[in-house]
């Protein structure tokens, strides 16, 4: 199955999972900038923020107040924790639930998702950045465990960064779980 083919497999069943929100496939960020890079997210779930001065951040907290959002997010949460939180020499901080939802006030979305399965490592650090910048929560789905791997490396980079005083980029609204778990979670099972 190709990742196009398993987005065409989780939007709907996100959808059935966030009835009263909007799931789009290829979502483009910005439109009508012409000298502004408009990166496109794979999954994004509104409400969106478009038009300037109209920020959704009120809506992104009543939704994260609802049990069942809240819920499915936690669920996220703990999966991400267990992929990542087992790892050798982790530079990579883990903030508490109440904070990762609190982090990107200014989102585009309410949830930006990127899947990814062979891209370039570069590929993987703009999807990475797309995903948390874009979303209250940004969620990557990696495709296999390389995918994985790859993400947790480049989380670790970006941790190292910070500790040592570079410039780097803040992935703490950033959740990373595999497409067998996120698949799982949405109640389907990909065997």
């Amino acid at each position: 199955m190709t990742t196009r083919e398993y987005q065409n497999i989780i939007v709907p069943l996100l959808q059935n999972k966030l009835p009263e929100l909007e799931v789009v496939p290829e979502w483009t960020a910005f439109r009508g900038y012409s000298n502004q890079y408009s990166p496109r997210v794979d999954i994004a779930v509104g409400p969106f923020s478009t038009i300037a001065g109209n920020n959704q951040m009120n809506v992104y907290n009543r939704l994260i107040r609802k049990l069942h959002i809240r819920n499915f997010l936690k669920s996220i949460y703990d999966l991400h924790i267990l992929n990542i939180g087992e790892e050798i020499n982790n530079e990579i901080k883990i903030l508490p639930f109440n904070r990762v939802l609190s982090k990107n006030q200014n989102a585009r979305c309410f949830l930006s998702i990127e899947v990814e399965n062979k891209n370039s490592k570069k590929h993987f650090i703009g999807s990475l950045i797309n995903a948390a910048s874009l979303g209250r929560i940004g969620i990557g789905v990696a495709y296999n465990d390389t995918a994985l791997r790859t993400f947790i490396r480049i989380m670790n980079y970006l941790g190292f960064l910070k500790r040592v005083e570079k410039n780097t980029y803040d992935t703490g609204n950033f959740l990373l779980v595999t497409k067998d778990q996120f698949s799982n979670l949405l109640g389907h099972n990909l065997d």
